[in-house]
């Protein structure tokens, strides 16, 4: 019997640099979204589906950002800034205040895009993707 596998990797045209890492805590694997100069900037590289994912959103701008996905709003997601934890489906997005990190936890459970963008800002936008890839 063959087996499948299934890959998420963050694409941002140019954008797309360095690679994820697994964090040490909770073993998910953690991508890295600067946003600076009006733009998102990834750092990640292939994770598999059903894997567990943090995204570390850091805004570097001195104006808040948005970060929104019609994708998320179906799938359990955990958010955390300062202390506070907001957790559950329905989660379409959230805003970044100037020099702000946010934590988004969840697990990929369908392939395709997975669209997000600003939407204080509708020039800003990027993709998680979900590949499949054969394995024998």
């Amino acid at each position: 019997m063959r087996k499948r596998r299934w890959l998420v990797a963050v694409v941002m045209g140019a954008s797309l640099i360095g690679f994820a890492t697994v964090g040490a805590q909770d073993g998910r694997r953690t991508v890295e979204v600067t946003i600076k100069d009006f733009a998102f900037k990834v750092q990640a590289k292939p994770l598999q589906l059903h894997e567990p994912v943090r995204i570390v959103l850091h805004n570097t701008d001195e104006v808040q950002h948005g970060f929104t996905s019609e994708a998320l709003d179906g799938m359990d997601v955990r958010v955390e800034s300062n202390g506070v934890v907001t957790y559950g489906r329905g989660i379409k997005g959230l805003y970044v205040d100037p020099g702000a990190k946010v934590e988004l936890l969840f697990t990929p459970d369908k392939s395709g895009a997975l669209n997000f963008r600003c939407d204080l800002h509708p020039r800003m936008k990027g993709e998680l993707v979900v590949l499949t890839v054969g394995a024998a």
